[in-house]
């Protein structure tokens, strides 16, 4: 209908606007206009335009009648001071330091309702001063809330789950099992039994364009703490089932799979797995197997591993393989009776036949050399942006103190090169090193290629008086330019005789030899352009690629360390670590008082966690079945061997299952994932990781059994995969479409009387996954706002690739609580209850951490009281300093201090992948990182979460009209 156009009369049979239909869940509910078909639609991915008000109406965003006057604050963030600040009598006295809670913001009455055909007006996104804080002294802020949204004020806290829809009385009876089995699938579906366990979200208003906060569904704090458990995968509610393989090893988006395409189809969920085959599992432990003389027991066919979900059959001298359903006779010395139940009679005794997740111990016929020993090769930017900003003092004294803890023992090797705009190689095999220069970086050639390659048993002495020495040899380096390429090649040369893992650091875009770089970012204009953004996500030579193929033909793995302090292209640079299995690194505007101790952590990490040497990966899946898709770090032989000279314990990879046949015969699947390796100890071994689950035509059954979080795992790399293919728009789009045509299609399978139009029905499931998709979707990732740098954009796209389930969800919905005031006790987590991200949790006289699982950001509001900056870092006021460069007195120094390192200690403690360092910034200093971390707000391009969530409904009702 045209701007303005009143609504026509709704159709024949149907009840007048406002009427409760027949069928409503409980008396009195507010119902939805009914949709026309062919009503036009807000286009996906887009806010809805708005109309122009009624006549007489007044003009969107102005106050309410009776606000007292204010005037909207510019939207433009102060620059950061730099200055020392004043003296702790020039302080100013902020509010009182009482632990009060803060004020509520906003006015007190509700904001005024919109006409029924006017649509929510555009709001633009305010940061800092314009983001509706309290002011310091407890004033509300004067500001008229959002004309239509609801009333502006504190959100309920993170966890408090709304209750399923459960009618009582008289509609009690129609939501029996047994009522759900004489319905039909309420889309003509006549087969499809209706869901048993939804969500309903109620829309309110004169409009039926409102969400009550309380309603919206909110990660629990066990969701965004406790990483997976085996007691998540119960049956029944009663003991664990670990025949099924420990869910932080591998998870399934569902554990049901569709019977054919076109019941996945009718779905519309992501069919794949999540594995992570080295995870760090700490509540069982994976035993190790031994076949001995037997050798390692196979399908002959399919060469599946025996695992809990074969049968024995003709008194166990014969095994049936689940995948494939081939008869296979058992070896000689792994024959066993079968008991009454046709079980093995050693069942218990044998790991592989009771546990989902075995380590096997593979035979000489598993091996193509001697298994490699573990050799670290360190490639070292040394020209002036390196060492001026620390980079490589913190990388020598970390390696020197990190030298006895390399894995491998009396095997581990290491070598050095250095690099400006010539290369530096070091014989280690005397009493002292000695150097050798380059200076052709065109035609790379070692000066000793048997001497820069050392036992570190052996030159252990030698090597750590180099790492000493290291700082001093360079410290008045004047060289800018830089032959990474030329060094990169050198280092393969050394190592690819015997393999093992390339640590290259840099701080500089390379500009000498082969492997040059031009800075394709070219200012703000064109990082404007949707084209141009996607661009600079690709590579822009293929030098790098061609050397990772050779790397990874070699057994060589290449971690990159990016310690730019402007534009480095690491789209092209990352290049080298995603086809060998390797990991990237980004530390933009490095500075060793900032950034020195989280790269110091992380390095020590990286090369002491438990890793894999020269691994092959191969997922198997049920006849029938196949796996369609691939993502994370590797490079596939054949159509199904990932090839990955490296894995570590972090290391995830997702895979997407597709059928090859029409309709599925069996009543259960199997996925099984095979990683051969060799330990950093030398023993070749397989890890064998397997899960079997029913096979149905039920899609509630699909929905019930749902993961959230690998879901939105899956589509998150999909969607990624989108936007390097074609545009980021586009990736945000696809993200968004998945997850309404989901909803779409589960709203198909609930109950008729639930199925009012003022009503979004939601998988108890999957009840986060449109939160999480608008998380991701305002991302830096999918963001089109010019603050977000191409090296940035890159970095989140190499980390998604290997990023767990848990890491992911961290990333896209952090933890939010509050730091100051400290009126509340503890959670059950050891930290204050976690808040909704919304600029309505936080107030200006307050202090709050956000954990992202990267870093710990502690953001201090302009009104934070001086007793607790005073108290924390030492300083009475913030004015004229940068919070960047604040550190944290002593734990002893004051309880506001202890408090606070208490805090960050047991956050720290509850992420596994990596050491979070503790970020300051201040309300409207550099928090632009924090304003976008508050999913739940309005910003300039994308909707709030409860705006999304009416569009979301919107959709649906279009579609199905």
């Amino acid at each position: 209908p045209p701007p303005g156009a009143r609504p026509g009369p709704p159709p024949p049979g149907a009840p007048p606007p406002g009427a409760p239909p027949p069928g409503a869940p409980r008396p009195g509910a507010m119902t939805m206009p009914q949709v026309a078909a062919g009503a036009p639609m807000p286009q996906p991915g887009l806010r809805p335009m708005p109309q122009p008000p009624p006549r007489g109406a007044p003009p969107p965003g102005a106050p309410p009648p009776g606000a007292p006057p204010g005037v909207r604050p510019p939207l433009m963030m102060p620059p950061p001071g730099g200055v020392p600040p004043p003296t702790a009598s020039g302080a100013p006295p902020g509010p009182p330091l009482n632990g009060t809670a803060p004020p509520p913001r906003g006015p007190g009455g509700p904001p005024p309702r919109m006409p029924p055909t006017q649509a929510p007006p555009p709001l633009m996104y305010a940061t800092g001063a314009s983001a509706g804080f309290a002011s310091p002294g407890g004033a509300a802020d004067s500001r008229a809330p959002p004309v239509g949204m609801p009333p502006v004020g504190p959100p309920p806290p993170m966890g408090a789950t709304p209750p399923t829809a459960s009618p009582t009385g008289a509609a009690a009876n129609l939501c029996s099992p047994h009522h759900y089995q004489s319905l039909a699938g309420g889309a003509g579906d006549v087969d499809q039994p209706l869901a048993e366990k939804f969500r309903t979200l109620t829309l309110g208003g004169s409009s039926r364009t409102e969400v009550a906060l309380e309603q919206l569904p909110r990660p629990s704090a066990e969701d965004l703490t406790d990483p997976p458990r085996f007691s998540a995968r119960a049956v029944d509610g009663g003991a664990a089932d670990f025949k099924q393989c420990h869910p932080k090893l591998m998870r399934l988006t569902t554990n049901a799979l569709p019977d054919s395409a076109a019941t996945k189809s009718k779905a519309g969920l992501p069919i794949g797995a999540v594995l992570q085959p080295l995870a760090r599992v700490d509540d069982v432990a994976v035993p190790l197997v031994n076949f001995g003389s037997a050798g390692v027991v196979r399908c002959r066919r399919c060469r599946t591993y025996v695992n809990p979900f074969v049968v024995f059959t003709d008194g166990g001298r014969r095994w049936r393989c689940n995948v494939c359903n081939l008869v296979n006779d058992c070896p000689a010395d792994y024959i066993c009776e079968l008991d009454a139940d046709g079980r093995r009679r050693d069942w218990k005794e044998r790991p592989e036949l009771h546990l989902g997740a075995v380590e096997i111990i593979a035979p000489a016929e598993y091996m193509v050399r001697p298994p490699q020993p573990p050799a670290f090769i360190f490639v070292v930017e040394v020209s002036y942006s390196a060492v001026s900003s620390g980079m490589l003092r913190c990388f020598a004294a970390t390696l020197q103190h990190t030298l006895d803890r390399l894995p491998g023992g009396e095997r581990t090797q290491i070598g050095l090169i250095t690099f400006d705009s010539s290369l530096h190689f070091y014989d280690l095999t005397g009493t002292s090193p000695q150097m050798h220069v380059v200076t052709d970086v065109e035609e790379v050639f070692l000066p000793q290629p048997k001497e820069l390659l050392v036992n570190l048993l052996e030159a252990k002495q030698t090597v750590a008086a180099l790492f000493e020495r290291l700082p001093a040899m360079f410290a008045h380096t004047q060289t800018t330019e830089v032959a990474l390429g030329a060094a990169i090649k050198a280092a393969f040369e050394v190592a690819s005789h015997v393999g093992g893992k390339m640590s290259v650091f840099t701080c500089s875009r390379p500009t000498v030899g082969d492997g040059k770089l031009r800075n394709r970012e070219g200012g703000t204009k064109a990082q404007a352009k949707e084209g141009q953004l996607t661009e600079m996500l690709k590579p822009d030579s293929d030098f790098y690629k061609t050397v990772a193929v050779d790397c990874s033909r070699q057994q060589l793995c290449v971690d990159m360390w990016v310690c730019n302090s402007a534009y480095a292209d690491l789209a092209t640079l990352g290049q080298l670590p995603k086809f060998t299995g390797g990991s990237v690194y980004h530390y933009p505007g490095f500075s060793d008082a900032v950034h020195g101790e989280k790269l110091s952590c992380d390095l020590q990490h990286n090369l002491t966690r438990e890793q894999g040497l020269e691994a092959v990966l191969r997922v198997r899946s049920s006849r029938g079945l196949r796996i369609s898709n691939f993502y994370g770090h590797f490079i596939i032989s054949g159509s199904d061997l990932l090839k990955l000279p490296n894995v570590d314990e972090d290391k995830t990879f997702a895979v997407e299952i597709a059928h090859e046949e029409s309709n599925l015969s069996e009543t259960s699947a199997c996925v099984q994932a095979a990683l051969l390796y060799t330990t950093t100890s030398g023993e070749r071994r397989i890890r064998c990781l397997t899960m079997e689950v029913p096979i149905t035509s039920a899609l509630s059954t699909m929905f019930e059994t749902a993961d959230v979080d690998a879901c939105t795992s899956l589509m998150s790399r999909v969607a990624a995969e989108a936007a390097l293919n074609s545009k980021l728009l586009d990736g945000a789009e696809k993200l968004q479409n998945m997850c309404m045509e989901l909803l779409r299609n589960y709203r198909s399978l609930c109950p008729p009387h639930a199925k009012n139009t003022a009503s979004l029905l939601l998988p108890e499931s999957l009840a986060l996954l449109p939160l999480y998709s608008l998380a991701l979707m305002k991302s830096a990732l999918f963001s089109q706002s010019t603050d977000v740098r191409a090296d940035e954009r890159s970095y989140l796209m190499f980390m998604l690739a290997t990023m767990s389930c848990h890491q992911a969800t961290s990333l896209m919905h952090p933890r939010l609580f509050r730091v100051f005031p400290a009126n509340e006790p503890l959670a059950s987590t050891g930290l204050p209850p976690f808040l909704p991200l919304s600029s309505a949790s936080l107030d200006a006289a307050g202090a709050y951490i956000l954990d992202d699982g990267v870093a710990l950001t502690l953001w201090l509001g302009r009104g934070v009281h001086t007793q607790f900056l005073q108290a924390v870092f030492g300083w009475p006021t913030l004015e004229g300093v940068d919070p960047g460069t604040l550190r944290q007195l002593p734990p002893q120094s004051s309880p506001e201090a202890a408090h606070l390192h208490k805090l960050c200690e047991t956050a720290r403690a509850q992420r596994s992948w990596g050491w979070m360092p503790l970020r300051v910034v201040q309300q409207g200093h550099g928090d632009a990182a924090v304003v976008r971390a508050l999913v739940e707000d309005q910003t300039k391009q994308m909707m709030s979460y409860p705006e999304y969530v009416v569009h979301c409904h919107r959709y649906i009702l279009s579609k199905v009209s």
